[in-house]
């Protein structure tokens, strides 16, 4: 299944240029089977999710959000599965403790794109996984990813960091198998079940495997 995992819409994200139906359709007809939607510092209620769900039937949209977790250094963590308001408000040790109670999945977002933005993970505050490739991310900047995802053996995801349509289709990833629930993203990138992919290459092997055990 074909997978982005960052994506800000024009109703919640001021950064974002694009609305919700735009993107949904745009990902629809590049082949994607499910999305997240990951506002900075907002989330999408039940019944706005249920109805933009009910309108695009062939893709699933699932609840997420990107948190603000500090200023000054900027840094900046998504979890998916959620759309409880109450992690808007919780610091970066909190927020990881009460997501891996309530399974869902956190992405420390391009760890390297600020100075210092990484700098949860020399407090050994560590996510279930670092973002890797993004829209938002350099050469250089994905590199050092790799390498730290390696130093401390956590998992490396791309995600398109969408904020505009043409955001869409050049990183991603992709499950081995259908995600059926939210949470089930959790269980498949601490598995190893998917691989890094994008627009120029894709590499088939679970990245999350590869990590842990060369």
């Amino acid at each position: 299944m074909k997978v982005e995992l960052h994506l800000h819409t024009s109703r919640y994200s001021g950064c974002a240029t694009a609305t919700v139906q735009q993107l949904m359709k745009l990902l629809i007809d590049t082949g994607y089977g499910a999305v997240y939607i990951t506002e900075h510092d907002a989330v999408w209620r039940d019944w706005e999710l249920e109805a933009i769900q009910q309108e695009f039937g062939a893709i699933r949209i699932f609840p997420g959000v990107e948190v603000t977790v500090s200023n000054d250094p900027l840094q900046h963590l998504v979890v998916l599965g959620t759309n409880d308001p109450a992690y808007l408000q919780l610091t970066s040790a909190e927020i990881l403790h009460r997501s891996r109670d309530a399974g869902h999945l956190t992405i420390l977002a391009h760890p390297f794109r600020w100075s210092g933005a990484g700098e949860m993970l020399e407090e050994k505050l560590l996510p279930d996984a670092l973002e890797y490739q993004t829209c938002n991310h350099d050469a250089a900047q994905a590199c050092k990813a790799k390498m730290t995802a390696q130093r401390l053996r956590v998992p490396l995801v791309n995600a398109g960091d969408v904020h505009a349509l043409d955001f869409v289709g050049r990183y991603w990833i992709e499950t081995r198998r259908p995600i059926e629930k939210a949470d089930d993203i959790r269980q498949i990138i601490l598995g190893g079940e998917y691989a890094n992919c994008s627009r120029d290459e894709e590499d088939p092997r679970p990245v999350g495997w590869s990590l842990v055990n060369r």
